[in-house]
């Protein structure tokens, strides 16, 4: 199960994650269509959990399927919500501590409203801090600060 998918669907919706066990390191560098780091999510049977709970008034549906080799997911409700939803990553960048590198930023899900756009809320979805564990030659040099 792919369950990067599944919280990156939760996250853009009303929906409430409950339980939420990030990736705690950064284990390859980044390829193709960069999504923020670290919205993936890990779950072990028996011991660490992803749970969301619906605080909404309607029933949603989730649907996951496969095409291929590909996963779907879509998230299904009576009515339209009125609100939309968007991730954003601020302050990305890397740091060297002591011999380590860290991957560092600050993950956001931003709430607007539907009919006017207007952002209603912003809310931390992670404070991410997590340490590089591929060749630290791969780090964009562009992106280490001191």
């Amino acid at each position: 199960m792919n369950y990067s998918k599944l919280h990156l669907l939760i996250l853009h919706s009303p929906l409430e994650t409950t339980e939420f066990h990030n990736h705690s390191d950064a284990l390859a560098p980044d390829e193709g269509k960069r999504i923020p780091f670290s919205s993936g999510t890990s779950v072990s049977y028996n011991y660490i959990d992803y749970r969301f709970r619906n605080n909404t008034d309607q029933d949603v549906q989730l649907c996951l399927w496969c095409e291929g080799e590909t996963l779907h997911a879509e998230l299904r409700s009576g009515r339209e919500f009125p609100w939309c939803y968007k991730l954003v990553e601020e302050n990305h960048h890397f740091a060297k501590e002591g011999n380590k590198y860290y991957r560092i930023s600050k993950i956001y899900k931003l709430i607007t409203d539907r009919l006017t756009g207007n952002i209603l809320d912003k809310v931390l979805v992670l404070d991410n801090h997590s340490e590089v564990m591929y060749d630290y030659s791969l780090i964009p040099e562009n992106q280490i600060r001191e």
